[in-house]
């Protein structure tokens, strides 16, 4: 009998049918049967005490008539609009500042890695302090510039972007270190061939770091628009969606409808509404990353 590394033909195919099986059935377990459950309940009315009713399609009639949902959805968007575009530009400037190998370089790294490993409730009490109207940090420091205090989580005009900069601050750490690793992958002679042709500083970033950096950044743009529109634990804990619906987002307008009204189909019909539009962005986001993403 042939021997493949040490182990028999039969013994490799055992191992190979036992690691499938159970593949398939974590598989299973975590995401085909809740996915097709999730289908099944958003087409129920339940609330999660009484046997779930089919209803059909109501629940998704109801929903596009929904004036809050609506609103959530906005606010959704608009989050991300505020969000995706600050980390993607400020964490690759950051990254590109920190890819030296220096002491304070060093230090700075991991100040930039702390909210990474920090709990995101503990970010947002402590964000939410420092937005406090009348003892927060935030407002000492405009008086002290002679600024008007601003109610920033109490004005419908403020809280959205209130929290959103917490958003973009607590997701910078992880973008930094994926564009810092692609910064330290370019090959050094690319600079050194440019330098010797005359090429600045500025030249060097446009014509080289961009474009070799140019399947990250598709990465975290990706990424980021998922992660964003999906906002829950910030509005949870700083604003409850207030004040009135200026802070309502889809997830949250979810978790509202599931465990806070009992709504457990309608609810789930919104996820999948939700799954939908982010799946039509990312769809579009790979079919525009052909004309700008370069791969070596």
């Amino acid at each position: 009998m042939r021997i493949l590394g040490g182990i028999s033909r039969k013994k490799h195919a055992m191992y190979f049918l036992l690691f499938t099986v159970a593949s398939f059935v974590f598989s299973s377990l975590a995401y085909y049967i809740p996915f097709g459950y999730g289908i099944r309940l958003s087409l129920t009315s339940y609330d999660a005490i009484s046997k779930p009713i089919f209803i059909g399609f109501d629940n998704f009639k109801e929903l596009f008539q929904d004036p809050v949902f609506w609103v959530s959805t906005k606010n959704s968007f608009i989050y991300a609009l505020y969000v995706v575009p600050t980390i993607v530009i400020l964490s690759f400037l950051i990254a590109t500042g920190l890819n030296k190998e220096t002491r304070l370089i060093m230090f700075l790294r991991v100040l930039y890695f702390l909210p990474m490993v920090t709990s995101s409730i503990a970010v947002s009490l402590v964000w939410k302090w420092i937005f406090h109207r009348d003892y927060g940090i935030l407002n000492r420091i405009m008086e002290f510039f002679h600024l008007p205090r601003q109610d920033w989580l109490g004005d419908p005009k403020l809280a959205l972007l209130s929290v959103a900069i917490v958003g973009i601050w607590g997701g910078l750490s992880y973008n930094i270190i994926l564009f810092l690793a692609g910064l330290q992958n370019i090959p050094k002679t690319y600079y050194e061939a440019a330098m010797i042709d005359g090429a600045t500083k500025k030249d060097m970033l446009f014509y080289i770091t961009v474009p070799l950096m140019s399947p990250i950044t598709f990465f975290v743009l990706v990424t980021t628009t998922i992660w964003s529109v999906q906002v829950f634990d910030t509005v949870f804990i700083m604003t409850s969606g207030g004040p009135g619906y200026a802070t309502y987002t889809l997830v949250y307008y979810i978790y509202r409808n599931g465990f806070f009204w009992f709504r457990m189909g309608y609810g789930m019909a919104i996820a999948w509404v939700l799954y939908g539009f982010l799946l039509i962005l990312t769809i579009i986001q790979f079919a525009l990353q052909r004309k700008w993403v370069y791969y070596e």
